[in-house]
């Protein structure tokens, strides 16, 4: 079976998301989620499957030397996106993108682009990275740090005692500022 993906751009440079073919018969779906000729320069080395209760919010982080690439495989999960990185023609631009399992997608993120994840209903996604997990590059700020651009005022959600933690975006630029992404 040959499988290629049509990749769509979004408001953020080098971000992709992907429609991926689902093959539907009385058995029920197959559907490829990765082929390693579908990606240009690193693919991924590991894979990790999350699983989300309704009402999740997982924080603002950024990596320096991974990438990911992600699908949702059961629910709805909103994907908050913001570039920081300092170089790239949409430095600070941000957007919002949904995922759902019912229409298979794959987003690509690529490095210094932080991404935050909300999932109204039980959720599980499946998600890639380019690098070994590394608690270095870790990076992230706090969600509700009026630099966001985000409003989450109208959600209710629950999240991780570290991401409350998590310090301002203008102190994570000031980090970020002289990183060469990826």
């Amino acid at each position: 079976m040959t499988s290629m993906i049509e990749k769509q751009t979004t408001k953020i440079k080098d971000v992709y998301l992907s429609q991926l073919k689902m093959h539907q018969d009385e058995r029920g779906i197959f559907t490829e989620i990765f082929r390693e000729n579908w990606f240009e320069g690193k693919v991924p080395v590991q894979w990790n499957i999350v699983s989300s209760e309704a009402g999740v919010f997982r924080g603002f982080h950024v990596h320096k030397l991974h990438a990911d690439y992600l699908t949702v495989v059961q629910g709805q999960g909103v994907f908050f996106l913001k570039d920081l990185r300092k170089n790239s023609a949409t430095f600070l631009v941000e957007e919002t993108i949904v995922l759902t399992a019912k229409a298979m997608q794959g987003l690509s993120i690529p490095t210094g682009v932080a991404h935050a994840f909300y999932f109204p209903e039980q959720s599980m996604h499946v998600y890639s990275v380019t690098e070994y997990w590394n608690p270095e590059d870790e990076l992230g700020f706090h969600y509700l740090d009026p630099e966001t651009g985000f409003d989450f005022c109208n959600l209710t959600f629950s999240v991780s005692a570290r991401d409350c933690e998590l310090g301002s975006l203008s102190s994570l630029l000031e980090q970020l500022a002289n990183t060469t992404f990826g």
